[in-house]
């Protein structure tokens, strides 16, 4: 129980954490979403070793200080997640068919939002932010709701690494091919409102 109020709460307030103070925050929510993103792939991909976790760590250190040197890597990369997240919700729309299509639409919809966020930097990261940070939030705000108890069912006893493991599947999986109408429309209506929060807030 206490690993699933866990790990729900730290992808809860890092997206919170994105989505309303992303601009204001760049550096630290890019290290932060980009640790998510890489941690939660690799677990949903990988068995959860160790090596998964490094390189999680790894790469979320190094995108947060490439992008106080190289701001426009920054940025591109932040709409690179968000183009990621809008490409793979947008999948749960689809056919089934396209689910073989998942990871090329998700490279296309990223590489195209980073490209437009290099190109507009200042609006695309208050966009990328607010919506990367709602694509985080929504899903498991939505899984504490609606389906807790199985997601408690999946608590391995004193395992962490396979716990976080089945909780990032489900929810990225079962969870949002069920809702992914609820997660979707929750997404695009959380991010507006970080939008225009960090669009109110001083530089």
């Amino acid at each position: 129980m206490e690993l699933v109020i866990a790990y729900l709460l730290v992808n809860v307030a890092v997206g919170a954490l994105a989505c309303f103070f992303g601009k204001r925050l760049f550096y630290l929510v890019l290290g932060l979403l980009v640790f998510l993103g890489v941690f939660n792939v690799a677990l949903s991909s990988t068995e959860g070793s160790t090596l998964s976790y490094v390189i999680a760590a790894v790469l979320g250190v190094v995108a947060a200080l490439l992008s106080k040197y190289v701001y426009k890597a920054g940025v591109f990369l932040v709409g690179f997640v968000a183009g990621a997240a809008l490409g793979f919700a947008v999948t749960m729309l689809l056919p089934e068919e396209a689910a073989d299509f998942l990871w090329v639409i998700v490279a296309v919809a990223g590489l195209l939002l980073g490209l437009a966020a290099a190109r507009w930097s200042d609006l695309a990261v208050r966009l990328g932010t607010a919506w990367s940070g709602a694509a985080f939030t929504v899903p498991n705000v939505l899984a504490a709701a609606l389906a807790f108890p199985a997601l408690s069912g999946l608590v391995v006893a004193g395992d962490a690494t396979a716990t976080f493991d089945a909780l990032s599947a489900y929810i990225a999986n079962d969870f949002s091919a069920a809702n992914g109408t609820a997660i979707l429309v929750g997404t695009i209506v959380l991010a507006i409102v970080g939008f225009v929060v960090q669009g109110r807030q001083k530089a």
